[in-house]
């Protein structure tokens, strides 16, 4: 085992680590979720049937006989059964409360994850820059290092790395040097490093074949940063959820090659209609049962059937559990198109 599969065995084991903790608290919120959407309901109740009191105490003194041509009734009418309707709704109302602060929640634990995933990336890109720099035994490809260095200025500040590694590029360029030590700080470590940058492309300029020194990938688990979902592709069909669910869901796939057709609660039928129409050619089908009629969830286990189609359904109403679904769901078939490849007959 080399140190390459320890870096991807440690990147690997913290980040199976992460999601475990995400799965926790996850698990954690959806447990109190019930509780906090009878306390929501409470909470509308406690502030709107005193208000229909008060309405309905005054329809009761504005009697039809006497005031059949009131505006004023009128108006009164249709606020109390606007808030006879709100009433009715309550719990409807209250789970989608109580529901946007759980994505919000969910979020910030998917953000506190990739956040991580990305600082571990970038501590070992760090370290394949200072290899790469390392690997220089010459003047000129030293100093043709700060080109690719300068490229990762940003990651570098982002875990306090840059003077590090800048320092060590000033010491592999002086080591070749022929004429002392000719680079030093001038400024700060970023001015510095920009200063080196412009040498090195004026001495690109000046020859036919100019070195390009990058970094090799050794310690990093890819050249690209790190996106859970960014190897994904395929169409998904979700029926069910709500808006900002939807919203949720379709940024963190936004790098991703995948084709997401979502009718949400809120959607009319027409969208559930076109949505049917994409189903022949998905390659997942979801249905949250957590915010859909069923309806709308009859009808789209009707359309799979009829498209010979298999469907998957899920009790939640939560981020990390869609986007699981989906990843899963996903490389499934993605994995099976790749055996089906190999086993064809060349």
């Amino acid at each position: 085992m080399d140190i390459s599969e320890l870096d991807e065995l440690e990147n690997s084991i913290q980040d199976l680590l992460s999601l475990a903790k995400i799965e926790l608290e996850e698990k954690r919120l959806q447990q109190q979720r019930e509780a906090q959407i009878q306390e929501e309901i409470s909470k509308i109740k406690q502030r709107l049937e005193p208000l229909l009191e008060q309405v309905e105490v005054m329809l009761q003194q504005l009697t039809a006989d006497d005031f059949a041509e009131s505006v004023t009734r009128r108006k009164l009418e249709e606020k109390a059964e606007d808030l006879r309707q709100r009433l009715a709704n309550a719990p409807v109302l209250a789970a989608q409360v109580i529901d946007r602060q759980m994505i919000l929640n969910e979020e910030r634990l998917l953000d506190e994850r990739l956040a991580e995933q990305t600082n571990r990336w970038r501590q070992a890109l760090k370290d394949d820059l200072l290899e790469m720099i390392a690997e220089q035994t010459d003047f000129f490809s030293a100093t043709d290092a700060a080109i690719a260095v300068r490229g990762y200025v940003h990651d570098l500040k982002a875990i306090g790395a840059l003077e590090a590694v800048v320092d060590t590029l000033i010491t592999q360029i002086n080591t070749y040097s022929e004429e002392g030590p000719v680079a030093r700080l001038r400024g700060s470590h970023e001015q510095t490093l920009s200063f080196i940058y412009n040498k090195a492309l004026e001495n690109r300029a000046r020859v036919d074949r100019a070195p390009d020194v990058q970094p090799r990938v050794r310690h990093r688990s890819s050249e690209k940063r790190p996106n859970p979902y960014g190897q994904l592709e395929g169409k998904v069909v979700i029926f069910g959820g709500h808006d900002r669910l939807e919203t949720a869901i379709r940024n963190r796939l936004r790098d991703a090659n995948v084709n997401l057709v979502w009718c949400t609660a809120q959607a009319g039928p027409q969208i559930a209609e076109q949505a049917e129409t994409h189903i022949a050619n998905a390659d997942l089908i979801l249905i949250l049962t957590g915010y859909t009629s069923h309806k709308l969830t009859d009808k789209a286990i009707h359309a799979a059937q009829r498209a010979g189609k298999p469907t998957e359904m899920i009790n939640t109403t939560g981020v990390v559990r869609v986007l699981e679904a989906i990843e899963y769901g996903l490389k499934t078939k993605q994995l099976a198109r790749r055996l089906n490849h190999f086993s064809k007959p060349a």
